[in-house]
């Protein structure tokens, strides 16, 4: 019988039924990214259209269902999730990189589920319906979904993953069995990425904040460290010159300084409040430093500063103005 995943979600699954089809017919699965939801929901998935004699909750990987999932063509699994958005016709000859991140699912998506749930399995078994993450659905979607679920068919499951379920519509969340997913004690998600090979498993872990596979995939983006240390080394001198730090994160990517500069503040404010570094670990006698002397209330005006040119730092009007304000501002 096919295991979970990742050690850390046994205690999850632990809260559910022993068997596949005694599972509730709406599940929300819910916790912050790197966790693994989606691996658990397509796990559940399995285990409920195996056509195995399963004792347990868990899919045999060798029967006719099992293996039309591992080939993506299964007739009664559908899987609703953030797809990259065409790029318009004179963008034809862009990159891929050049296309709009998706950002919504839409309705369309969600009302061609209303046949896939009237008629009967194809496989006698089960159907199951799989959206993440849930929070993504445009409201009319969402809407299209709480219709479905008001009077779900009986042998069609629902598997939702949401990494912010108050963004859902309070009338979903009422009609799914809630399964949040916590994060796994350090111990036991350092121990997992030192097995996987992480070199610096601790750093890795607090960049990933705390959950496991974001930091696996946190470890392997050479391009987000090699623009982060640079960030800090500035962050972290006695006296910052605003003019040359905006001229050195320029080239930086907007998103990442905004992720860099609020975790700073973050820890600063943490020691200052008599806790300890969270996310800069490998900088914490710099920021020991920076809290001891940095005013309270300035370093949150700043973090203020600081989210609020998050929320444009994809695309600012002006990149270089933008980061002579914010370290002008710095308190540091």
């Amino acid at each position: 019988m096919e295991q979970v995943a990742y050690p850390w979600l046994a205690p999850v699954l632990a809260r559910l039924p022993r068997k596949a089809q005694e599972l509730p017919g709406a599940l929300l699965l819910s916790g912050q990214p790197g966790l693994g939801k989606r691996a658990t929901a397509l796990f559940l998935a399995r285990a409920i259209l195996c056509e195995a004699d399963q004792s347990g909750l868990g899919a045999c990987g060798d029967c006719a269902s099992c293996l039309l999932i591992a080939a993506g063509n299964h007739p009664d699994l559908r899987q609703i999730e953030l797809e990259t958005e065409e790029a318009p016709e004179e963008e034809a000859e862009k990159p891929a990189s050049a296309k709009k991140p998706p950002t919504q699912i839409g309705v369309a998506r969600v009302r061609v589920l209303g046949e896939f749930v009237s008629m009967s399995a194809h496989r006698g078994r089960a159907k199951v319906v799989l959206i993440a993450p849930a929070e993504a659905l445009h409201p009319s979607a969402a809407n299209a979904l709480l219709k479905i679920l008001e009077e779900p068919p009986g042998n069609t499951r629902f598997l939702l993953v949401s990494h912010r379920p108050q963004r859902l519509l309070a009338t979903i969340r009422s009609r799914c069995f809630h399964v949040p997913f916590p994060l796994p004690s350090v111990q036991a998600a350092r121990g997992w990425l030192k097995e996987q090979g992480t070199s610096q498993p601790e750093l890795s872990l607090a960049q990933g904040a705390y959950a496991p596979l974001a930091a696996a995939t946190m470890a392997q983006d050479e391009e987000y460290w090699s623009q982060r240390k640079p960030l800090l080394e500035l962050l972290a001198r006695p006296a910052l010159n605003p003019i040359l730090a905006a001229e050195k994160a320029e080239s930086l990517e907007g998103p990442v300084i905004a992720r860099v500069l609020s975790q700073w503040a973050y820890d600063i404010a943490s020691l200052k409040a008599g806790g300890s570094v969270r996310y800069h670990v490998d900088f914490s006698p710099a920021l020991q430093k920076l809290a001891e002397r940095v005013d309270a209330g300035q370093l949150m005006a700043w973090y203020d500063q600081v989210v609020q040119y998050g929320r444009v730092a994809q695309h600012p009007l002006n990149k270089r103005l933008a980061m002579e304000q914010l370290f002008a501002a710095y308190p540091g």
